[in-house]
This record gives C-alpha cells, structure tokens and sequence, in this order.
C-alpha cells in the first residue's frame, strides 16, 4: 500500500485527497516503528496508517483509509484463549505492539519480516506469532491454528493535534468526499474498494 518511491495505494489516496489544496506531500517510508517516532518527535505531519485511539498528541480525521484485517494468533499447537500465551515466547513485527491484544504478559519477540517470524514459528523458536492471515505462508497453512485477537479495524492517516495538522486533516476529509462522490475513489481502490469499507456507493 506504500513503497519507497511514493508510489502505492495510500499514497495515491492522499495526493489526489490533498491535491485540490496546494499542498505539496513529501513521502518518507520507513519501518512502522521509527514511522511513530518520526511522528511523536513532530518530524512529520502525518502517520499512516493507525487505529483510532484517545491520546493529545495526535489527531485523527473522519474519512479513514481501509480496513486493517482481523488480529491473529498463530501457532502450531491450539491455544483455546489467550490467557493460555502467559509466559511464551510470542512474536509480531517490529514496531506492531500486538501485544496490546494479550490479557497476560509473553516473553515478546520483534521481528523485521514476517517470514522471520513464521520461520521462527515453524521451528519451533516461538510458541505463537502474531500477524494477518494474508501473510502466512502458502506451505505453512496446513499445520497452523488460529486465535483471533482482534476483529477488522478501520486504518485512518494520523495528523498532529495542532492548528495546522486539524487544517491538513479537514482538507483530507473534504478530499475524500469529493472522491467518493465523483466515484472516483472507488476507481482508485478498484478491486479493494469493498474491502477498505465505505458506503456502498448510489448508482
């Protein structure tokens, strides 16, 4: 949905979202953890993509960008709840806080590729991974049981909660109005448009 040459979905979103007001966008990707670090240190003006969450640091806006896919707890032998991880030794991507959707502490581990953390899982270096199921591996598939920890959640670009970064998050709302309803919004997201979860559009 991003990639380091700004091209990529989201991006694609916030130029044509933002383009109307003479705003210029200047893209930098980096791992999800020192993404938030650039932003909580004000050395860039919008984070994507994050759940909605109370906090006096960051503002969000009304439109949000897709929907993040259901949390999973993946593993080879069955954890019938959560409760059952205290003290393993549970992996999730650098940066993901997964662990914010376990009831007891684990020993964490953070990986920097998910195919990292599904090998570690596969020999048995972890005793459950979390992670989406769009990322497990073809061959992996078979043998792994499945937790849901969290269900699918909205993903909104994140703004400073300052005057201009309630300016810039109201100038991505009007955006993504007029995209949805010129229709061209759903031309952007084509084969995602019903996934992401906007209304459906009137024909």
């Amino acid at each position: 949905m991003t990639a380091a040459n700004g091209g990529g979905l989201y991006f694609q979103v916030l130029r044509e979202a933002l383009g109307g007001a003479d705003i210029e966008l200047k893209f930098r990707v980096a791992n999800w953890k020192r993404a938030k670090q650039m932003f909580y240190a004000n050395r860039a003006d919008l984070l994507l993509a994050d759940y909605r969450s109370v906090g006096s640091r960051q503002f969000f806006p009304l439109w949000h960008l897709d929907m993040d896919p259901p949390v999973v707890l993946f593993s080879l032998q069955t954890f019938v709840s959560a409760e059952k991880l205290k003290d393993k030794t549970v992996g999730w991507l650098l940066g993901y806080e997964f662990d914010q959707f376990l009831p007891v502490s684990v020993n964490g581990v953070e990986v920097s590729a998910e195919q990292f953390g599904f090998d570690m899982l596969e020999y048995g270096r972890l005793d459950a991974y979390i992670s989406y199921d769009n990322n497990v591996p073809q061959t992996l598939r078979p043998k792994l049981k499945r937790l849901q920890l969290a269900p699918a959640q909205p993903l909104y670009p994140v703004f400073q909660n300052t005057f201009a970064g309630r300016q810039l998050a109201a100038e991505f709302d009007r955006g993504m109005q007029r995209l949805y309803q010129s229709g061209r919004l759903a031309q952007i997201y084509a084969e995602h448009f019903q996934q992401a979860g906007f209304p459906a559009l009137q024909r």
